[in-house]
């Protein structure tokens, strides 16, 4: 009988222990802090890049004010220095502001020329002498549709202003004539843009836009392609061609232009 009570009260004592055990554990976990939430995830951070570059662009085509026949140029690249006018210099700079997926990009253009041409006259041609300052704005929006870690796809709107000075003169067998005039329009552009890496620092850029659609210009479209090499974290080298054209004929007031050449520069992010 002594064992039997001794084995009662043990069990006893082990049921009570095991019960007691699951109440302290728990009235010590409602004495624990509670764990802190998860981080919310970051917001992507703004990224800035500014790109200087140089675009030997040759010119050709018609420019002509008011007063004048058109001037007919042609400016190849290969004589592009010939023909710059230094005073004041060119100014080339395009750049990005970019966040996740969005960004906003800017490329302005200032370049004065001097080219000679002909002008048509009633029996022949007669030589013609077109000085130049133009300005090119190009503005806008993008949104990354496609970004697989080694290509990007973007698609961009925006607009693009122009900005032409030309002072013109036309000599003929009896007579020297001038004429001076400025215009200043902006085209509505849309198009893509994109990169694809290569390895080892190397990289392709692309970009393609179109617009004027009659409401400025009746057509305005420009391509371009470089090749790139990230020389580290913030500065990456280029060099490439660009295309670019305009179709304007307002009031007398006409710049038929196409404006061609290699282009070299660099991006420099932060």
């Amino acid at each position: 009988m002594g064992i039997i009570r001794a084995l009662v009260l043990a069990s006893a004592g082990t049921a009570a222990a095991l019960v007691a055990v699951p109440a302290i554990a728990a009235d010590a976990a409602t004495q624990l802090p509670e764990a802190a939430p998860a981080p919310a995830e970051a917001a992507p951070a703004w990224t800035f890049t500014a790109a200087p570059y140089f675009w030997m662009a040759g010119m050709k085509g018609r420019v002509g004010v008011r007063g004048l026949s058109p001037v007919d140029i042609d400016v190849d690249f290969s004589q592009i220095f010939d023909h710059i006018d230094w005073s004041p210099p060119p100014v080339m700079l395009a750049g990005e502001a970019r966040n996740g997926r969005y960004a906003l990009f800017t490329d302005f253009i200032y370049l004065g020329l001097e080219a000679d041409g002909t002008s048509p006259g009633p029996l022949a041609l007669f030589s013609a002498e077109a000085n130049m300052n133009t300005v090119v704005w190009t503005f806008g929006g993008s949104y990354r549709v496609v970004d697989n870690g080694t290509a990007t796809l973007d698609v961009l709107a925006g607009g693009r202003l122009w900005y032409l000075d030309a002072d013109l003169t036309v000599t003929g067998p009896l007579a020297v004539r001038e004429a001076s005039g400025s215009k200043t329009w902006v085209d509505p552009i849309i198009g893509v843009a994109g990169d694809v890496a290569l390895g080892n620092g190397f990289g392709l850029h692309g970009e393609a836009d179109v617009g004027g659609f009659g409401l400025g210009a009746d057509i305005d479209w420009q391509v371009q392609g470089t090749l790139q090499y990230r020389y580290s974290d913030s500065v990456t080298l280029e060099v490439g061609y660009r295309y670019l054209a305009v179709d304007y004929d307002d009031d007398g007031f006409v710049f038929d232009i196409a404006m061609q050449g290699p282009i070299i520069g660099a991006r420099f992010r932060f």
